[in-house]
């Protein structure tokens, strides 16, 4: 029983120093301009898509909830966003060149429809988040319009 207490507060002692690690929570700048908003229409289906499922993790306006503040947590979370952002970022979608767009839009279909994206790990916390069959529908219906000028 006494080595279970000491691993008990072992335990104890390794969150609290795990959150003294720094997380950068940090949202960049951004010009609204560059926003795919800004350059593309956008139905409200895919709007609510977009809301819901896609601008936590891709786009610099993410919203962090409280738990993104505790680790382990923390650093699963920031990780995703910064690696998110790094592979598409709709606030930045004005500076893609043409060639980049078209991939990403193919690229955005092709998740949202096989079920990787939203991440499986997101929809643990964010069941709303999935989209609907006909949701998923009208985002490759806007991909495949945009793909087509």
């Amino acid at each position: 029983m006494r080595w279970l207490k000491r691993v008990g507060l072992a335990v104890a002692a390794l969150v609290v120093v795990a959150q003294l690690v720094p997380v950068d929570r940090r949202n960049p700048p951004s010009n609204s301009s560059m926003a795919i908003e800004a350059s593309q229409k956008l139905p409200a289906p895919v709007e609510r898509v977009l809301r819901s499922s896609c601008l936590n993790c891709h786009s610099n306006r993410t919203e962090w909830p409280w738990y993104s503040y505790l680790a382990p947590a923390s650093w699963l979370i920031a990780h995703d966003v910064h690696e998110g952002r790094r592979k598409l970022n709709f606030s930045e979608w004005g500076t893609y060149s043409a060639e980049k767009r078209e991939q990403k839009l193919e690229e955005i279909c092709d998740q949202v429809t096989n079920g990787d994206m939203p991440d499986p790990k997101y929809l643990w916390l964010h069941r709303s988040a999935r989209p609907a069959a006909d949701e998923r529908d009208a985002v490759c219906r806007w991909t495949d319009d945009l793909r087509q000028y």
